[in-house]
């Protein structure tokens, strides 16, 4: 509905991002809509009594306990959108693999206190809303009657005491399992399909990271519990008198441990809902350029909006749906050429192979110095066959000699942490390294070759999209480019994924020097990738395989492309 009154409106602006802001914001109060449906669910499923049989869900749809528990759980859950909103990430941060979990929490350390403290308040919130409710421990006792001097109830300390586990833990967990990263779908879903799917998902985790915390939160109690109990009735004992009796320890109560079971599958329930709607709702498809009169500026302007990299992805993502699904659109793409900035396809293809060029030199950056080898002239019997038939093609090698490179300069030594490290987290992360050095384990993990960057795979997602979208408008060119614009580039274009290409291989079987292959922390992206422009590079050789011959490729192109055409690259 959005989409097509902002199209019989006729919008004239051009700017992606402020289109993308206004999507958005309608998006997030639709979000906010959602919530309520489920944080209703989620009050009828606290209140049910399954000793009481069918009267028991009669009951609790219409009790006024469901009705105040819906208020907390949808300010919950509109509070974990709000902080999402604030501390989530496109990018994913760059980090050794010595210490991954930690730097990630030092990474943003303000973001990684808004979390926690956030999900803290919210764990006491809902824990108080639940002893309301439902009954729980009373803050204090009078076991020498009802005016002797009152004694706090281990049992509602450590209530709260599991609360605060429970909000920490999963802020925590948000932040080194990189949750708050976005992860954008391949597949086109609507809202309800995509909620669907994932609530399976939601209710084991929330009931498995309970268990969990439970099951940490008993042993650490037991252990401490007792002496953190006996220090603050100490405290307490400064400012009133309280009864020294002795009193149960919570631990060994079946309804208390019941009512904390039951109190963190609901709390955390609540906030895996709100993480998987924002998800979503941010990384679902848009159709922004549609919006505008002039389709290609608008997408134009999101490719080159670097400010924000939500708005730059999800341009990259339009662009790649509408190559991929849009013959319309494409033809719009390799036919607007009445531009005095150039043609559109030359802008356009230029944004995905700035992409994929900065990509290869972070990769090159992070090569050890090799020395270059010698490359062999073409010998006059070196033909490369890429056409049925086995008739020789020697058009194809006509092109220019390979020439000698010039040797690159050696990279700088890479920083242990990676030059992103600075403020708390050098700090934090140099003084463990110096405690380290000083036991001989720690020397030999320092010693490892596996303190390498993954910045190049920052924008891992970005890269997939540049590489098919800029692959497809290629190999759509044969029957939609109407002017050729597209055929003076292939060669530039193939040229910088071959160069991208050897750098991932070269990246995914880096040896350390021992003759073992190194295990990188980016090991599955690189691999990924690999697979990525493999495949767009054995579907060009498909459609381009009769036109080879005519494209007067350089020697090494010709080459490697003769790889891909007997299947053996």
């Amino acid at each position: 509905m959005v989409y097509q009154n902002a199209r019989n409106q006729a919008v004239s602006s051009a700017d992606f991002a402020k289109l993308a802001h206004g999507i958005l914001q309608q998006r997030f109060v639709r979000a906010c809509v959602y919530e309520v449906p489920f944080a209703y669910v989620v009050a009828v499923v606290a209140n049910l009594n399954l000793r009481r049989g069918v009267f028991s869900l009669a009951y609790a749809l219409v009790s006024p306990r469901t009705l105040a528990y819906t208020v907390v759980a949808y300010i919950a859950g509109i509070a974990c959108l709000a902080v999402h909103a604030h501390t989530f990430n496109v990018t994913r941060a760059a980090h050794s693999s010595h210490f991954p979990r930690l730097q990630r929490l030092l990474r943003r350390p303000q973001a990684t206190a808004t979390v926690v403290s956030t999900y803290v308040i919210l764990s006491w919130l809902m824990l108080m809303a639940h002893v309301r409710m439902f009954g729980g421990a009373r803050a204090w006792l009078y076991p020498e009657g009802a005016y002797g001097p009152p004694q706090l109830n281990p049992g509602w300390l450590a209530s709260w005491l599991f609360a605060t586990s429970v909000g920490v833990a999963y802020g925590v967990t948000l932040v080194t399992d990189e949750r708050l990263q976005l992860a954008f779908p391949m597949l086109e879903q609507s809202r309800v399909h995509a909620l669907k799917d994932r609530l399976p998902t939601s209710f084991s985790r929330a009931f498995g990271f309970a268990t969990s915390v439970l099951c940490k939160f008993w042993l650490a109690y037991f252990v401490v519990g007792w002496g953190v109990y006996r220090s603050v009735c100490g405290v307490l004992a400064r400012v009133f008198s309280t009864s020294a009796y002795n009193v149960a320890s919570p631990l060994f109560s079946a309804s208390m441990l019941a009512f904390w079971l039951h109190t963190s599958v609901l709390v955390v329930l609540t906030w895996e809902f709100a993480h998987q709607l924002f998800e979503i709702i941010v990384t679902e498809p848009t159709r922004i350029n549609e919006l505008s009169v002039d389709r290609n500026s608008c997408l134009l302007s999101g490719l080159r909006h670097t400010k924000s990299p939500l708005i730059q992805h999800l341009a990259f993502q339009e662009l790649y749906r509408l190559t991929a699904f849009s013959a319309e659109q494409r033809v719009e793409i390799l036919t607007d050429i009445d531009r005095t900035s150039g043609t559109m396809w030359t802008q356009v293809s230029a944004e995905c192979i700035a992409v994929i060029s900065a990509a290869t030199g972070q990769l090159k950056a992070q090569a050890p110095a090799e020395k270059p080898k010698p490359v062999a002239p073409a010998q006059k019997g070196d033909a490369v066959d890429v056409r049925a038939g086995g008739a020789p093609m020697a058009d194809i090698l006509q092109g220019r000699k390979p020439t000698a490179q010039a040797k690159p300069p050696a990279p700088a030594p890479a920083d242990l942490f990676g030059v992103e490290a600075q403020g708390l987290e050098k700090y934090v992360l140099t003084t463990l390294r110096d405690m380290l050095v000083q036991s001989p384990l720690g020397q030999r993990i320092l010693r490892s070759h596996r303190a390498q960057s993954t910045s190049v795979f920052a924008n891992f997602q970005q890269q997939v999209w540049a590489v098919r979208s800029l692959m497809r408008l290629v190999e759509c060119s044969i029957t939609e480019d109407k002017y050729g614009v597209v055929q003076t580039d292939i060669a530039r274009v193939l040229d910088t994924l071959f160069a991208y290409l050897t750098e991932l291989e070269r990246s995914a079987a880096q040896s350390d020097g021992s003759g073992v292959y190194n295990v990188q922390t980016a090991s599955r992206q690189t691999v990924a990738m690999v697979q990525v422009v493999r495949n767009a590079l054995y579907v060009f050789t498909t459609e381009f395989y009769e036109y080879l011959e005519a494209l007067k490729l350089p020697h090494a192109q010709a080459k490697q492309l003769q790889a891909f055409a007997n299947f053996s690259a």
